[in-house]
């Protein structure tokens, strides 16, 4: 699955453009690696999101194979660190 696909479907980003855009700004990290938009995401990647409002790192522990509930979105990824930013 596409980094900008998971993040949205996700939920941390609102939709994939808004995802594809904070990745294309440098904003987010797999493994200390800067990302591509359309990098494919394996199971246990690390994702570091570091965006002027929030710092979030987490692991990824499931991949969907479409799209899933509000409920379900947060089963797949372990936040490993998280802070809000002023």
């Amino acid at each position: 699955m596409r980094l900008d696909r998971f993040l949205s479907v996700a939920r941390i980003f609102k939709s994939r453009s808004l995802a594809a855009e904070a990745i294309s700004s440098s904003m987010i990290f797999i493994d200390n690696v800067p990302a591509k938009p359309a990098k494919e995401i394996r199971l246990g990647a690390i994702i570091e999101i570091d965006t002027p409002r929030f710092y979030k790192k987490i692991e990824v522990i499931s991949l969907p194979s479409g799209n899933i509930s509000r409920k379900e979105a947060s089963s797949l990824y372990a936040v490993r660190e998280e802070r809000e930013k002023d």
